[in-house]
């Protein structure tokens, strides 16, 4: 590639412009292939078609053999001889000249032979123009219709050229422009190519735009004279001057890519409408991307869209491209808008050069509207067609399909399809699936040594951001931070979601700005704009901005988007613990997602349940009929702990074995209801693949850990705990609050005192003000000895203050119990009532349970009855089970 410029620049440098003349529009209308086609397809063959001349003659049936000389060869040969007979100006020798052209054209050799026609042209004579002389040179030298004779070839050129034929000068032009001799001619290949275009300009006839195109793609393309782009452009658009569309578009797309030219973009529009009133496609298509994207004109999807609609009907297949590229980007919020996306898919895929695209896309339809079982065997059709085609996204989800539903063999072909997409292609989402294919979805167990070659790329073993990210953290984990940038462009919903909380944290100046953007791009992601939202949401750092993303969230899930649903629901649980209703709505919003909810938030659910008392989450068997179409690993694991036969229970249990993605979250699950089940093999074969993860980060050895211990055995337990303490000590959180658990047991054979009350002092000084309370109930019930030494050397009456004033409900009732239980003056008595209103007012049900019974018994505060009925009445409705439990006396009374 690096010689071709130097090569190029030989070329002889012509300096030809377009003539400066008064702009005529010579050159006729042209129909559109289409039209041209369906009126010379009817064609009676007696007479001229309607409103066909036969000075327009030559030019329709150039376009005919052009379009297909062997379909229309009996069409344009009758037109030939009708013209003959009835146009006294149309030659024996111009007959010939087109009829042996046509034979050529349609390559039918041996007929032509048969007609003895090339040897009638030879004997013309010197009475043969140079245009017939010139084609003459053609079909010797190519050997066409004739012996190949070089010399005899190069004789002919001659003679044309000597006779004025411009293309017989452009050939010989090219010849000695390369340096190449021919003997009887030494003109100098710049004057050549001048005098050779020159000749070809010719008259200003309605022919003329043709041959000034060929003009221009010689100055484009650089073969034979040294590319001049700014020529090519200045004969263009003369040719679309003189109203040619077609050269009109050709102009425009030069200033749309402003190559080797100053780009001008009013002349752009000009020429593009010009282009786009010819019904030339190429513009069409065009002129619909800018208003699709709102490019130089105002956006208008619905023009862009109804341009794509005519190119559709007109049956170009970048109309049914244009169609359902919008329809997607807009969203398919309703079923019309699903259908017409689907049949655009379908009328596209249709043709012999269909983008690979279109047939993963219809097998992710096939997918989404039948379920992932009922519809892989179709789906796998489109996908096999998509990865011939060679589209990435229909070759990952049929190596999915392979490892889903195949054998051993299809195994080994996902297995090659995964390592292809990686090597050539870079695929994050392919990394995945191979670790599924030679860990998890292996039946002779997982394949360690293969996979330590890719381990590398796997995002699980590379860098990951703290918790607490900050501006100065961001820039210390460089690595760690482009790798999450770059799986969220990738399109990992999870990783858009994370760095959309990241920036919003770090920049809540631009919180909106960061919304829009990552929302805008993941809108072509399934659940990629409730991902980012999930994410803004939790970095909100004003209640008015929590507000937004919530209506946001409720906006997205109204239309149908079941991954809105599930984050909304995962909210409303969080809040169900101060809000007992929060609860109803998070299973409304679980029930109506149906079966493709997450399945984590199930057993999300399920643990809200059991935390408010009301036992374990029974869902309807409505739900659990669509989690077995449509569930993921999670939901079929948990619907079947709810199935009501052996049967169902197998059937959830091995669909949620081959939906498994392979990974130690999903490991752990699988090895907890194996036990349960009864399938204690199972759990250890979970345990080997979780080994063959080989974790060494802090999260993932946590949960390698629950896994043993999951297990129980005594040798299991203590690996456990070998991994709690190394995660423990590479700062991972999670890690400290289950070694406190196991700490909790001073009996226990993994208990150290020392390391015991060293642990709660650290937990206790790094604590945010609404982890306290909880550490301190761990000090509470902690052994007498490391009681003592964590509470000699922290404070936490200091600790409950530094929490009051940073405006935590729980920290203000505690610090106000504290001053309460010891008051050092009248102004602590005064500023504990003070922290326990403002933990009331902050909707803390202990504390308005508490002031309540100040108020009932005048302790600090003025005796008042009626306050201390309506501090008891908020703590019940806010779900205190004392004030609820003394309500019913205080009514009577």
């Amino acid at each position: 590639m690096a010689a071709a410029p130097a090569a190029m620049a030989q070329q002889p440098v012509i300096d030809f412009r377009p003539p400066d003349i008064e702009a005529a529009k010579v050159c006729a209308d042209r129909k559109s292939n289409d039209a041209l086609e369906l009126q010379w397809s009817n064609w009676d063959g007696r007479q001229l078609p309607p409103g066909v001349e036969y000075r327009d003659l030559d030019r329709e049936l150039m376009r005919l053999r052009n379009i297909d000389a062997d379909k229309y060869f009996d069409t344009v040969r009758s037109a030939y001889d009708l013209r003959r007979q009835e146009d006294p100006y149309y030659s024996r020798a111009a007959y010939l000249l087109d009829v042996v052209a046509l034979y050529v054209e349609a390559e039918r050799f041996d007929e032509l032979k048969a007609t003895g026609f090339v040897t009638e042209l030879e004997t013309i004579g010197p009475s043969a123009t140079p245009g017939t002389i010139n084609f003459l040179a053609d079909l010797y030298l190519n050997g066409k219709a004739v012996p190949q004779d070089i010399d005899r070839g190069i004789q002919r050129k001659l003679q044309a050229a000597y006779n004025g034929d411009p293309d017989a000068v452009l050939y010989l032009a090219k010849k000695t422009s390369k340096g190449e001799a021919v003997p009887g001619w030494d003109m100098d290949p710049q004057l050549a190519f001048t005098l050779g275009f020159s000749s070809l300009l010719g008259n200003l006839d309605n022919a003329i735009c043709g041959r000034v195109r060929r003009i221009a793609r010689a100055f484009e393309s650089g073969e034979v004279i040294a590319q001049d782009h700014a020529l090519a452009e200045a004969w263009y658009r003369f040719a679309a001057d003189l109203g040619d569309g077609q050269s009109a578009w050709e102009t425009a797309r030069y200033h749309l890519s402003g190559e080797g030219i100053e780009k001008d973009n009013n002349r752009l529009l000009r020429y593009l409408q010009q282009a786009y009133e010819a019904d030339i496609v190429s513009a069409k298509v065009q002129m619909a991307k800018l208003y699709e994207d709102g490019v130089l004109v105002p956006p208008d999807p619905e023009r862009a869209m109804a341009i794509y609609d005519q190119l559709a009907d007109d049956g170009e297949r970048e109309g049914f491209a244009g169609a359902t590229r919008l329809l997607a980007a807009r969203g398919l919020d309703t079923p019309e808008d699903r259908q017409k996306y689907h049949d655009r898919l379908v009328a596209l895929a249709r043709f012999p050069d269909a983008p690979g695209w279109a047939f993963s896309r219809l097998g992710s339809m096939a997918l989404e509207e039948s379920g992932p079982w009922e519809g892989q065997a179709e789906a796998r059709q489109f996908f096999e067609a998509a990865a011939e085609r060679g589209d990435s996204a229909g070759k990952l989800e049929l190596a999915r399909l392979y490892l889903r539903d195949g054998d051993e063999a299809d195994r080994q072909k996902a297995v090659e399809l995964l390592k292809a997409l990686i090597a050539v292609e870079g695929s994050t989402p392919a990394v995945d699936e191979l670790k599924n294919a030679l860990l998890c979805a292996n039946p002779d167990g997982p394949q360690t040594a293969e996979w330590e070659k890719w381990k590398h790329l796997d995002r699980d073993n590379q860098p990951q951001l703290p918790d607490d990210i900050t501006a100065d953290a961001l820039a210390d984990n460089a690595e760690a931070t482009a790798s999450l940038q770059s799986a969220a462009l990738s399109g990992s919903t999870q990783s858009a979601g994370d760095l959309t909380s990241v920036l919003a944290r770090l920049h809540p100046d631009r919180f909106d700005d960061i919304i829009e953007h990552w929302r805008s791009a993941m809108r072509g992601q399934a659940g990629g704009e409730a991902a980012v939202l999930d994410g803004a949401y939790h970095a909100a750092d004003t209640d008015a901005k929590r507000q937004n993303v919530l209506s946001a969230l409720e906006t997205l899930a109204a239309s149908g988007d079941v991954a809105a649903k599930t984050v909304l629901a995962e909210i409303h649980m969080a809040a169900a613990g101060n809000d007992a209703a929060s609860l109803d709505k998070a299973t409304a919003l679980v029930e109506d997602a149906g079966g493709q909810i997450k399945g984590s938030t199930l057993w999300h659910l399920d643990d809200a349940y059991r935390a408010a008392g009301k036992g374990r989450y029974e869902p309807p068997q409505a739900l659990l009929s669509d989690i077995a179409a449509y569930g993921d690993f999670e939901a079929l694991l948990f619907a079947a702990t709810r199935a009501a036969s052996d049967e169902d229970r197998a059937l959830f249990y091995e669909r949620a074995r081959a939906a498994m993605s392979c990974d130690l979250n999903a490991l752990a699950r699988k090895a907890q209801y194996a036990l349960n089940a009864g399938r204690p093999g199972e759990a250890d074969d979970a345990l080997d693949v979780a080994l063959a993860l080989s974790p060494d980060q802090g999260w993932q050895q946590v949960k390698l850990a629950d896994i043993y211990t999951t297990l129980g055995s005594i040798a299991d337990r203590e690996e456990a705990f070998k991994l709690y303490e190394a995660a423990h000590g590479q700062g991972y959180d999670p890690a400290s609050r289950r070694l406190l658990d196991w700490y909790s047991d001073p009996d226990s054979r993994f208990y150290q005192e020392d390391e015991h009350a060293k642990l709660l002092l650290e937990e206790l000084e790094k604590a945010a003000p609404s982890e306290i309370y909880g550490l301190a109930n761990r000090l509470k019930y902690a052994p007498e000895a490391v009681r003592n030494r964590v509470s000699a050397a922290f404070d936490m009456k200091d600790a409950y203050r530094k929490g009051a004033e940073a405006g935590d409900p729980v920290a203000m009732r505690e610090y106000a119990k504290m001053l309460n239980r010891d008051p050092a003056s009248e102004k602590e008595l005064s500023d504990a009532t003070d922290w326990l209103t403002k933990s009331a007012n902050a909707g803390d049900a202990e504390a308005m349970l508490l002031l309540a019974q100040a108020y009932a018994f005048g302790a600090g505060v003025e005796h008042s009855a009626e306050k201390a009925g309506q501090w008891l009445k908020a703590a019940a409705e806010a779900g205190d089970e004392t004030a609820g439990t003394l309500l019913p006396g205080l009514n009577t009374n």
